[in-house]
């Protein structure tokens, strides 16, 4: 008999242990199976694996993480007479690597082309306000009723027609507002085009561009945080602004009581427990005041908004910021006055003595702005040489303060005038130019240091001079140091990496 037909009869000997070693059992030759069957079980087990396989891939795809954005983000332009912008800002929102659900242009009043190029627009809704005395607040609020008032949308940004924004600006901004919780509101980082006009335009811009970047600076050393959500571009979580309009029952978030409807949506978010912030990467391009006329209409509207914000809110941690910047360029106007004032009363008498510490703010001053220029976006050598001449930055600090106080002369004597009407004309090149105001100041000056020299000089006696001119150059003295500390302080604060 075989051996192959005797092997299921043999009986497996078990293993045992001669001195310390395991005996393996013998080897016993197994029957082959046939082919058929070998196959049959290869083609089952192979099967069973791809069904498996099958099962576990469609397992993953149907309990996969969702890997598609679910917000819904609706953007908002308000547009009055934009036809010069309107495709640039249309063409940058159109090609952001976060494509919105709903882009609405709201033609406010438009007596130009501003609708007719809208509409070339696939996927762009326009609608047309007629009668609409409310300015960009209007605007922005019939929109808002008849696009976003049912809560269809979860993000909700609003920019102006003249602004581009950086391709993946849109999703930058989502993206902040998704990772910080308790963020009501985003805005972009603003930066300027470099000035196309004259010479003294391009300074114009540049002064604009330091502007900003000190502001934005600013933001970025209070971990990000500001109170002012820029209007020129900035994204709102819906449950915020929802929350804004329930609470103080109007129909829109934004209001007309001031002239600074972003700055007034800022403060009223943050009086309800959320914080508004400036992202670190969005990016947009804004329109910078192309004359000295358009950038003081705009700057007198900021600063008369703002001041009714001050004069009318209490005094809190939200409005206290507003304050310190309206008192430190108040004291830095008044500073020089008084140097310039004490140089002339000291030279009169023959009592001036030179010190060459006097010379030490003006060196901080050039090397603070050189800092801001090296710190802003797309930063040219014209833009360092701007910054470390010094009289750029001051004739700039005497401008600010000329508008500041105009501003506030005018609020004291309560006088209303419709800022958004004053600023267009004044872009327009329609508006006043705001010389009689400069030469009733004038004026006034000129009067006021006639008669002080006329006392200083005839009635003054020598002891009066002495105590005058010890008194105030002490007080200068000691507000230039201060004002110099500070100003070091800020200079050598680092940045930690964070531009404008």
């Amino acid at each position: 008999m075989a051996t192959t037909e005797l092997a299921p009869l043999l009986v497996q000997p078990a293993p045992r242990v001669i001195e310390g070693e395991i005996v393996p059992r013998a080897f016993v030759p197994q029957p082959r199976q046939p082919l058929t069957d070998r196959i049959a079980d290869t083609v089952s087990t192979r099967a069973q694996a791809a069904r498996r396989i099958v099962e576990v891939t469609i397992h993953r795809l149907r309990y996969r993480p969702a890997t598609r954005r679910t917000a819904r983000m609706a953007v908002l332009v308000p547009a009055h007479n934009e036809e010069a912008d309107i495709t640039a800002c249309l063409d940058s929102v159109m090609a952001q690597t976060r494509t919105p659900d709903l882009v609405v242009v709201i033609a406010d009043n438009c007596t130009d082309a501003t609708v007719e190029i809208a509409r070339r627009y696939r996927g762009v809704k326009v609608v047309e306000t007629s009668g609409n005395t409310d300015a960009k607040v209007g605007a922005l609020a019939a929109g808002y009723q008849e696009f976003l008032a049912g809560g269809a949308f979860d993000v909700m940004v609003s920019m102006d027609a003249d602004v581009a924004l950086s391709p993946s600006c849109l999703a930058d901004l989502e993206a902040e507002l998704l990772k910080t919780p308790s963020a009501a509101a985003v805005s972009a980082k603003y930066h300027f085009a470099e000035g196309t006009g004259g010479w003294f335009n391009r300074q114009l811009v540049r002064a604009q561009k330091m502007d900003f970047t000190q502001f934005q600076m600013l933001a970025n050393q209070k971990g990000r945080r500001t109170t002012i959500v820029g209007g020129q571009c900035s994204a709102f979580r819906f449950t915020a602004i929802d929350e804004v309009v329930r609470h103080h029952r109007r129909p829109a978030p934004w209001t007309n009581e001031t002239a600074t409807e972003d700055a007034q949506l800022g403060l009223e978010l943050q009086e309800l427990g959320w914080t508004t912030v400036m992202s670190t990467t969005a990016r947009a391009q804004v329109g910078a005041m192309p004359t000295l006329r358009a950038l003081s209409g705009q700057r007198s509207k900021w600063n008369a908004g703002l001041i009714a914000l001050m004069t009318t809110m209490p005094l809190s941690k939200r409005t206290l910021p507003f304050w310190l910047q309206h008192i430190g360029l108040a004291l830095n106007v008044l500073m020089r006055l008084a140097f310039v004032f004490l140089l002339a009363a000291s030279l009169s008498v023959s009592q001036f003595v030179w010190s060459w510490w006097w010379i030490t703010p003006t060196v901080l001053a050039a090397l603070y702005q050189l800092k801001m220029a090296h710190l802003s976006p797309h930063r040219t050598r014209a833009d360092y040489l701007f910054a470390v001449t010094w009289l750029p930055g001051e004739l700039w600090l005497w401008f600010s303060g000329w508008n500041t106080t105009k501003a506030w002369v005018t609020h004291l004597l309560g006088k209303r005038r419709d800022l958004w009407a004053a600023q267009a004309a004044a872009e327009s090149g329609k508006g006043g130019s705001g010389s009689g105001a400069l030469i009733a100041a004038f004026a006034g000056t000129t009067i006021v240091s006639s008669v002080g020299a006329w006392w200083w000089l005839t009635q003054a006696s020598v002891e009066a001079q002495r105590v005058v001119l010890t008194a105030g150059w002490n007080a200068l003295a000691f507000l230039t140091v201060c004002a110099s500390v500070m100003l070091l302080f800020k200079l050598l604060r680092p940045t930690r990496g964070l531009t404008a």
